[in-house]
């Protein structure tokens, strides 16, 4: 048999050029992008998970200190005015605004014939030194007075105010999107504890 050797040579040399050669095919790069292109997805993903969470980690934790300063501004009141006692439910006439308010009583808000209040709106909040908060905006506290009887004072159903020797207080936290039209209200946090002064 005879064999042409500068043929075999070429074409080893040919094998050769083809193993050495050197950059990405087409394939390769296209892979590589997809790949890569996933990944960045992937972490933009996470960010913006991350973000959403932090907000309204951020926000809750906002909330809760709205609610908690008008705990302890209400803490040291008693239930009721200690001149007029129950006679006087709601602010007295001497009281013009929360920052004459002297017992818990006064932030019943609007008292209707049932008793049943219709509690009071801080929009702007305030502290617990009566002060406005002016650099929260879109924040609101709303607090809410009812009675409860001593041995149901878990349920939610509130008495008349004044008929019982239970008070409950509810300082609800509200956050509106500010500058957005039909923004949405949420309801941030709910507060409530029981007085017996």
């Amino acid at each position: 048999m005879f064999y042409d050797y500068t043929k075999m040579k070429k074409q080893k040399n040919c094998k050769c050029k083809r193993l050495n050669r050197s950059g990405f095919t087409l394939i390769e790069a296209a892979l590589t992008t997809v790949i890569v292109g996933t990944g960045v997805l992937a972490i933009v993903s996470a960010q913006q998970a991350f973000h959403k969470e932090n907000l309204w980690a951020q926000r809750s934790a906002t909330g809760m200190v709205l609610a908690n300063e008008l705990r302890e501004l209400t803490l040291t009141m008693p239930m009721h005015d200690p001149v007029s006692n129950k006679t006087t439910l709601g602010p007295e006439p001497n009281e013009a605004s929360y920052l004459d308010f002297d017992d818990i009583d006064d932030f019943s808000g609007d008292i209707d014939e049932d008793g049943v209040t219709s509690g009071i709106t801080f929009d702007p909040p305030i502290n617990a030194l009566r002060l406005e908060i002016e650099d929260l905006e879109g924040w609101s506290q709303k607090v809410e007075i009812g009675n409860v009887f001593e041995n149901d004072i878990s349920t939610t159903f509130t008495q008349p105010i004044g008929t019982t020797e239970l008070m409950r207080v509810t300082v609800t936290v509200y956050y509106q999107r500010p500058n957005v039209e039909n923004a949405k209200i949420n309801t941030i946090t709910q507060l409530s504890w029981v007085i017996d002064k």
